[in-house]
């Protein structure tokens, strides 16, 4: 059975971000599987596993939710892509 590891606090520059990507790196390295959502308009956990521009990535969480939202098929729509121990 999978545990989910939420980081979320209302106040900006407490180190949400650095949290998340230092916990997920940590457990990946260790063999677990992980995934790391990055739900902030400012894509700093994306941009902090070494994608300098999450603008241009052709499925994100949005376009994700979008076809959930309106039941659109989206099998083999997230190309996977490695990161070190990191699948993203």
């Amino acid at each position: 059975m999978g545990k989910t590891i939420a980081v979320s606090n209302m106040k900006g520059g407490v180190g949400k971000t650095m949290t998340a990507a230092s916990l997920g790196a940590g457990l990946a390295r260790q063999g677990k599987r992980v995934l790391c959502l990055d739900a902030d308009a400012q894509h700093s956990l994306t941009v902090s596993f070494g994608i300098s521009e999450p603008s241009k990535l052709p499925v994100t969480l949005s376009t994700m939710m979008s076809n959930i939202i309106n039941e659109t098929d989206f099998e083999n729509s997230a190309p996977r892509r490695r990161c070190g121990a990191l699948s993203l």
